[in-house]
């Protein structure tokens, strides 16, 4: 809760005192008044102010002309918050010759209580030496200009102060004030304290150290000061309501009702009183009765700092949606950096389905450095949900940086790092998550996740073991046993395991994938789809399911047709998912229906409300393809307005503007982009390829030069001269082009150019000894390693190769490419860890290189039954794909012969020998298809 300021006028009065005329009251009073103030002063000290000022008036208008009692009835009404009582009768007290130090005071503090800063110095000219009551002027004119903002002039006018009433309250009070406005805490403190060691029961004093307590975080010492207060003077409604926020805050909402209740008993009318039981009210979720209270509040509710949060919150308990987001949209545009009130407005997008207007809203916050913990929490798995893991985890770790001994929020950031790949950090987060609650078992089962990728099956069955019962029973931990019987091809096993977490957990959406995973080595495309459309219904936004449909989906998949429509149930069956119609779009471009794709990003009410960047650059790009070229430029626009820093968006218009033939503005429209991004490096390349079409090669050749001369558009500039070159189809010049930069400023990404670039010159010693120049700079760089490791294949240095990719994947346990590439080197010599690396890169990357790798290490490692689905899905795969592949025929056709079924090995085997293309199994091919045919 923050604190309660409901006005500046009520600040500013706050600061020049809340009854610092106690003795005033009495002054200059004639025995006559005695029975008047006697009755005051009763209803003085039981807080009715308001029984105390009508006593004043009686007393006035029995003698009109008694200063006394018109200053009486000043200081009264001035704690009652009449400030234009006050001002009339403090100005008439002194016109009777009321004592002018007192008097002044008064009416100053009457000034201040109205907000009238500027009419009050205007009416108090800067005293000087001599002048009567001059040291309390010069307090209320630096109060004034505080409150005006000019603190350079209240600060000279305070000191001005003290020196004209030295050791006075008020001077004192008011340069602590400006102190304290200034960022001087313990100078402010140190006057507090002297005002208060002469006067321990100075009202000012106290509500003065109360604030500055506060501003400590002190809440307990500054209630305690505020009921001090009270004590003193019982019907003084600024220190009850002040306390009763404190009390609020510290959870103490019995004794803060007790202020509350006795503040509006004296003022009825209190917009804070009635603010403050709003609030008292909300912690009880009595929705019906905050909303009232704001009813009462009226137009002064944006006074208060939470006051449009409040109403917010009142009228989603109400169930009067719109009122409360405007609420919270209002509260939001006031204070940006408020993270509830982020989190309010996101809360409200997502219940419409706006993921991306949510993600906004928050990413917003986080840039202005609003955001907390929870803020960021959210924000982390908006992210992870839209499939951004690089931003999910950057947005888990603030959090988690917010709130270390946080496990929800930790075990969201093992998570994220686990679907990233980031094994390492996975299992020291888990770790981590542990330490800060023992108990909570998901953090068991990401510690066995992290060693499923890494292969160390042991340890995923040491961490399941650690479980208690219930949790073993559940659905992650069945799903990691499944998983690892999975990996190690134990297909029957597994599918029982996965079976029955789908049995136990009807919704499971990884246990289908499981069984999907499993229905495609079993060569049941049909099951892997049904399975598919199932997770689906039950997660749509589900990344992976998703992912496999639209990949099944695409052209020249065997199933394209069958893949496609389930994916178009899915999507039907979940209209406003963005993902979903985003992936059926593209598969629908894919196959050429442009018009289709284009109708499904703006079919219904649920998709058209809905202006993620994404969704508008998807919508632009069907409406292109489709030749609606007007719809793709206002499309394109708009997302460009939404995101003005996405190069997507602006590489996209541009190429809207090229079709139209205008070049020059689509030139325009990038270099604008490099001025709000000037290192980016697909806005250069973009630039540079305009500038080729337009001007020719030369132009752009010469627009990289610059680039490249430009501090601030470098790093990413340096590459372009040779990114030019290649996608010239020149790669020698190209290579000069990237050896000279990399002679001027080595770096990664230039030397991973020149060796790519020789390469494809075919000058492959020389590509090689690029990337070993800068291994020896950085040792580690596991994308020199992994291509090293090809020409070193490439180059029969299988020994070398080896080690580099054992390097690789000791950094990167989960790059399926390396795993696979290491395991096929292994299996070439038998060695026995050749298998697991193999059950890994192809549980990560279930495609036709790790299938024909696993299979092959399978076959000759003695279990071809085994091998065969594997060795068929990449030999059908790779035919498909062109013509056989006589190398993956003959491994299909050898596990075959080993399992018995030499009719279909043979069948398998013969087409693909008759073409005397090379391959280095075709001795052992030949001596195979001789012994297949009876040795003929």
């Amino acid at each position: 809760m923050s604190r309660m300021n409901p006005s500046s006028r009520r600040t500013a009065h706050g600061l020049f005192g809340a009854a610092f005329l106690g003795g005033v009251l009495l002054a200059g009073a004639p025995d006559a008044m005695a029975a008047a103030l006697e009755r005051a002063e009763a209803a003085a000290a039981r807080g009715d102010l308001r029984a105390a000022q009508i006593e004043w008036r009686n007393a006035v208008r029995e003698e009109p002309a008694s200063a006394a009692r018109r200053a009486s009835l000043a200081a009264t009404s001035l704690e009652l918050g009449d400030g234009e009582t006050a001002e009339r009768e403090a100005r008439a007290a002194l016109e009777r010759g009321y004592d002018p130090a007192a008097g002044t005071t008064l009416l100053m503090r009457a000034y201040l209580l109205a907000g009238r800063f500027n009419p009050l110095l205007d009416a108090f000219p800067e005293p000087g030496p001599g002048t009567p009551a001059g040291g309390q002027v010069a307090a209320g004119r630096a109060l004034a200009q505080l409150a005006l903002g000019r603190k350079d002039e209240a600060r000279e006018t305070a000191e001005l102060a003290v020196r004209l009433a030295p050791g006075a309250t008020q001077p004192e009070l008011a340069a602590a004030a400006v102190a304290a406005a200034t960022g001087d805490r313990a100078g402010a403190e140190a006057r507090v304290d002297a005002v208060l060691a002469r006067d321990p029961a100075s009202i000012d004093a106290l509500v003065r150290k109360g604030v500055l307590l506060l501003d400590r975080n002190e809440a307990r010492a500054a209630a305690e000061t505020f009921g001090r207060i009270v004590a003193i003077a019982p019907g003084n409604v600024p220190a009850r309501l002040r306390r009763a926020e404190i009390l609020l805050r510290l959870n103490q909402a019995a004794e803060a009702k007790q202020d509350i209740d006795a503040a509006l008993a004296v003022l009825p009318g209190s917009v804070a009183g009635h603010y403050l039981r709003a609030m008292l009210l909300a912690q009880s979720r009595d929705w019906a009765g905050v909303d009232a209270e704001i009813q009462r509040i009226g137009p002064v509710l944006g006074d208060f700092p939470d006051g449009y949060l409040l109403q917010a919150m009142a009228k989603r308990g109400l169930g009067q949606t719109a009122q409360a987001e405007d609420a919270a949209r209002r509260h939001l545009a006031r204070r940006p950096d408020d993270p509830r009130g982020a989190r309010l407005v996101a809360a409200f997008d997502l219940a419409a389905n706006r993921l991306g207007d949510a993600t906004a809203v928050l990413t917003r916050l986080a840039e202005r450095g609003g955001a907390d913990a929870e803020s960021l929490d959210l924000l982390g798995r908006l992210h992870g949900a839209a499939g951004r893991r690089q931003e999910a985890i950057a947005a888990f770790e603030r959090a988690a940086g917010l709130a270390p001994q946080n496990a929800e929020i930790l075990s969201h950031l093992a998570a994220a790092r686990l679907v990233a790949g980031d094994v390492a950090g996975t299992a020291a987060t888990a770790g981590e998550v542990l330490r800060a609650d023992p108990s909570r078992h998901g953090a068991r089962e990401l510690l066995a996740f992290a060693a499923l990728y890494r292969g160390d099956l042991a340890t995923v069955r040491s961490e399941l073991e650690r479980l208690d019962p219930a949790a073993r029973d559940g659905e992650a931990a069945g799903v990691l046993a499944g998983t690892a019987q999975l990996m190690q091809l134990q297909l029957e096993q597994s599918r029982a395991t996965f079976t029955k977490v789908l049995a136990d957990h009807p919704n499971s959406v990884p246990a289908r994938l499981g069984l999907v995973r499993l229905a495609r080595i079993g060569g049941q495309p049909a099951e892997a789809e049904r399975l598919l459309g199932e997770a689906l219904r039950a997660v749509p936004g589900n990344a992976e399911a998703a992912a496999q449909l639209a990949a099944a989906a695409m052209p020249g998949s065997p199933r394209a047709a069958e893949a496609r429509a389930v994916l178009a149930q899915a999507q039907a069956a979940a209209p406003g998912d963005a993902r979903l119609a985003l992936l059926l779009a593209h598969v629908l471009m894919r196959h050429g229906e442009a018009a289709q794709a284009a109708e499904v990003l703006t079919a219904g009410p649920l998709l058209r409300e809905q202006h993620s960047p994404a969704l508008l650059i998807a919508r632009a790009d069907a409406h292109a393809a489709a030749d609606q070229w007007a719809l793709a430029e206002a499309a394109s626009r708009q997302a460009l307005a939404e995101t003005p820093d996405s190069t997507v968006a602006r590489q996209q218009l541009a190429g809207i503007l090229v079709h139209a033939g205008d070049l020059s503005g689509a030139e325009t429209l990038i270099q604008l982009g490099l001025r709000r991004k000037p290192g980016d490096a697909a806005l250069q390349a973009t630039l540079a390829t305009l500038v080729l079409r337009a001007r020719g090669t030369d132009a752009a050749l010469e627009l990289a030069d610059r680039l490249a001369r430009q501090a601030e558009a470098q790093p990413a500039s340096r590459t372009l001269r040779g990114d030019l070159l290649m996608a010239a189809e020149r790669p020698q010049d190209a290579a000069q082009a990237f050896a000279a930069a990399y002679a001027e400023t080595p770096s990664a990404p230039l030397a991973l150019r020149l060796a790519r670039a020789r390469i494809a010159a075919r000058q492959f010693d020389e590509a090689a000894l690029a990337l070993r120049d800068w291994l020896q700079r950085e040792p580690a760089n596991d994308d020199a390693l992994l291509l090293l490791s090809q020409l070193d294949i490439g180059a029969g240095r299988l020994e070398e190769a080896e080690t580099r990719l054992g390097q690789v994947v000791a950094h990167r346990p989960d790059d399926a490419v390396a795993l696979n590439n290491l395991a096929w080197l292994l299996g070439q010599r038998n060695d026995a860890t050749a298998r697991a690396l193999a059950e890994r890169a192809y549980y990560l990357a279930p495609n036709i290189d790790t299938a024909d790798t696993l299979g092959w290490i399978l076959a000759r490692g003695g279990q071809p039954a085994q091998a065969v689905p594997l060795l068929r899905q990449a030999a059908v795969a790779r035919a498909a794909m062109s013509r056989p592949d006589p190398a993956a025929s003959f491994r299909l056709a050898y596990a075959l012969q080993a399992t018995g079924a030499r009719e279909e090995a043979l069948s398998v085997l013969a087409p693909v020998m008759s073409d005397a293309q090379p391959f280095a199994e075709r001795a052992e091919a030949e001596r195979l298809l001789r012994d297949l045919r009876g040795g003929r």
